[in-house]
């Protein structure tokens, strides 16, 4: 087995199509830390003879070392920091990628009381490193980009603010579409299953809250749930009363209602069983439907 210094020299001269130390390896033109999971650096072959692309994603302390080892065995060649090492089709990612970091190390230029002048070295840096990056790769996209300072951070400012108008728009037209498909399609069905008609499986996904429907001698909710008709009427006719008196009720024993218990009537007669928290008005039209009256007839038991 190789020491991992051996395995990287090996891979940046390619002098044979494997090699293996312990927890670092690699395979063609690609050197590993650990497993495929993580690669480290690639070499690329361009018009202009091989280079390296390094990864700058994060990593663990072994791992740190193995890139130190990697790095210094690629010192006599033009090496690129970039995230995307695997595919060189993140070519496109890979250039947003430097634009994001120079803006990082030139805002923290400016905010800098004491190393202002180390991150405006590092984004000069990189702003080489990715103009020559653009073009070796051939990135398109950023032919007319302006790589000045001060460019940069308002280009990035102003691309921004339109993405995130953009986005807006979109988040926009989608609420839009949404309600449409709710009041044109979804609420007509919902409508027909509280009518008694049979239900879809869509529907149940489609109502925020759970709503009833009163089908031979049991409720059940857009939600699924269901419970017997006797127990729903005690609590229809307790919702009631508590929106009359204008107060809440909660139970100060567990009251059962079917599978589930009884959490609290809202002062506006909203009923909360379990996660469900049933509106009133849904409640009081699934009774008149069916001819429950909204007092306890004298002689039920509750």
């Amino acid at each position: 087995m190789s020491t991992h210094n051996e395995v990287a020299h090996a891979w940046a001269n390619q002098t044979g199509r494997h090699r293996k130390g312990f927890s670092m390896f690699y395979e063609g033109t690609i050197i590993y830390s650990w497993g495929h999971h993580f690669p480290i650096a690639r070499i690329v072959e361009t018009e202009e003879g091989p280079v390296v692309l390094m990864t700058t994603e994060g990593y663990s302390v072994s791992t740190a070392k193995h890139i130190t080892y990697t790095r210094r065995a690629v010192q006599h060649m033009k090496v690129f920091d970039v995230p995307g090492v695997r595919d060189i089709d993140w070519g496109l990612h890979n250039a947003r990628n430097y634009v994001e970091r120079i803006v990082d190390r030139l805002e923290k230029a400016k905010r800098a009381r004491k190393y202002g002048d180390m991150h405006l070295r590092e984004a000069q840096d990189l702003i080489a490193q990715a103009q020559e990056y653009i073009r070796l790769f051939k990135v398109e996209g950023f032919e007319s980009f302006n790589w000045e300072p001060d460019a940069i951070v308002e280009g990035v400012r102003e691309a921004a603010a339109i993405r995130a108008e953009a986005e807006n728009r979109a988040r926009i037209e989608r609420e839009a579409e949404n309600r449409r498909i709710r009041r044109e399609e979804v609420w007509p069905e919902v409508k027909n299953w509280l009518r008694g008609q049979k239900q879809t499986i869509a529907t149940r996904y489609y109502t925020t809250r759970p709503l009833p429907r009163i089908i031979e001698d049991r409720v059940e909710t857009t939600w699924g749930a269901s419970v017997p008709l006797e127990v729903a009427k005690s609590l229809y006719w307790l919702a009631v009363k508590c929106r009359r008196e204008h107060r809440e009720f909660v139970p100060t024993k567990t009251i059962q209602a079917g599978d589930f218990r009884l959490s609290s009537i809202k002062p506006n007669g909203d009923l909360v069983v379990g996660c469900h928290d049933i509106p009133f008005w849904f409640m009081r039209y699934a009774a008149c439907r069916n001819n429950i009256p909204a007092i306890q007839p004298q002689g039920v038991p509750a």
